[in-house]
C-alpha cells in the first residue's frame, strides 16, 4: 500500500482489497483519461480521479493490440498551481515500472532537485513522437506530507526581506559564475559560507533554531525525492475528499525562493495554518512538467 494515501484522504484504505472500489471508480468515471502509443502494439494509459481540485488518485497501465488492459501501478497526487523556470530539466525512467523522475539543478538552492513526474502519459507521448529532445524548462512543484507542524513567522520587516532577497540574488550570480570556473566567485562563496557559519553559531547561543532559519529545503531520508521543508505560507485552502469526506489542507508555501503546493491531512497537521506563518514537514516532491 502506498504510504501517502492518507494525505489525499484515503486513511481507512489499508489493504489492496479495500482499495478495489477506488480502482473501479477511477476506471469507470475518471476525471481525465490519457492514452498514448508507446510501441507498435502497446499503448500506455493513465487514469486520474480528482477528489477535489488538483488532488486525487492515478492509475497507470498498458493496453495491448488485442484490447487487454493491465494496471501496472497507482499513486496519489497533488498538482501545483505555479510554473517555475529552470535552466534545464532532465527526465529519467525508473527501472521497475513506467514512471519517471525529473532532475533539475537550481542556483537558488545550490543543489540538484529530484522529483516524481505526475504527467507520465504526456511525457511518454512526447518520446513516441520523438519530442524527447525538447528543451524542458518549466515545472509545477507539489508535495505530499504525512506529518507536519505550523510554526510562527520570523517577523522580518520589509527592509530585512529586501536585504535578504538582494543577498540571495548575489549568491545566485556567484554560483552561476563559479560553475563557469570563475575562481574569484568560488573564493567569494567560500568566504560567505564561513561568515554565515560563524554568524549562525553566534546567534544559536541565544536564539532558537527556527528564528535563525527562516526557510529551508533539504534532502531527507534515503529516497531521492523526499525533502524536509520549512516554508512561509502564502495561501491555504481546506479541501474535502469527495469520497471519504476527510479534510485536507492545500498549502501554498515558499521555501528558499521555491514556490510549491503541499497537501496534508488535517488530522496529521499540528497547529492552525495562516498566511504569514510557516509550515515544517517532510514531503514527497512531485511535479507536472510542461512538455
Amino acid at each position: 500500500m502506498h504510504s501517502y494515501l492518507r494525505t489525499i484522504g484515503l486513511t481507512k484504505y489499508k489493504t489492496r482489497k479495500q482499495l478495489e472500489s477506488v480502482y473501479r471508480s477511477c476506471l469507470s468515471a475518471p476525471s481525465r483519461k490519457i492514452v498514448t502509443t508507446v510501441s507498435v502494439d502497446t499503448s500506455l494509459l493513465q487514469f486520474e480521479k480528482d477528489f477535489d481540485k488538483n488532488l486525487g488518485f492515478a492509475l497507470v497501465g498498458e493496453v495491448e493490440a488485442s484490447g487487454s488492459c493491465s494496471i501496472e501501478h497507482y499513486f496519489p497526487y497533488l498538482k501545483g498551481d505555479h510554473f517555475l523556470e529552470f535552466e534545464n530539466i532532465q527526465i529519467e525512467k525508473q527501472t521497475d515500472k513506467e514512471s519517471y523522475a525529473g532532475v533539475c539543478e537550481d542556483y537558488r538552492l545550490g543543489m540538484t532537485i529530484i522529483f516524481y513526474v505526475i504527467n507520465i502519459a504526456d511525457y511518454a507521448k512526447s518520446k513516441w513522437l520523438n519530442y524527447s529532445n525538447r528543451h524542458l524548462t518549466q515545472v509545477k512543484f507539489s508535495g505530499l506530507c504525512t506529518e507536519g507542524a505550523i510554526l510562527l513567522g520570523t517577523g522580518n520587516n520589509k527592509s530585512q526581506k529586501q536585504k535578504e532577497s538582494e543577498g540571495r540574488k548575489r549568491r545566485y550570480n556567484l554560483l552561476a559564475e563559479a560553475r563557469e570556473g570563475n575562481t574569484e566567485a568560488i573564493e567569494s562563496l567560500t568566504l560567505d559560507e564561513m561568515d554565515t557559519y560563524t554568524s549562525i553559531n553566534n546567534r544559536m547561543q541565544t536564539e532558537d533554531l527556527f528564528t535563525v532559519v527562516d526557510t529551508s529545503f533539504m534532502p531527507c531520508g534515503i529516497e531521492c525525492d523526499h525533502y524536509l521543508v520549512v516554508g512561509n505560507i502564502l495561501d491555504f485552502q481546506l479541501m474535502t475528499n469527495q469520497l471519504t469526506d476527510e479534510k485536507i489542507y492545500n498549502l501554498l508555501i515558499e521555501a528558499n525562493d521555491l514556490t510549491m503546493n503541499v497537501a496534508i491531512n488535517q488530522s496529521d497537521l499540528t497547529g492552525e495554518p495562516a498566511v504569514g506563518r510557516r509550515f515544517r514537514g517532510e514531503i514527497w516532491l512531485q511535479g507536472v512538467v510542461r512538455i
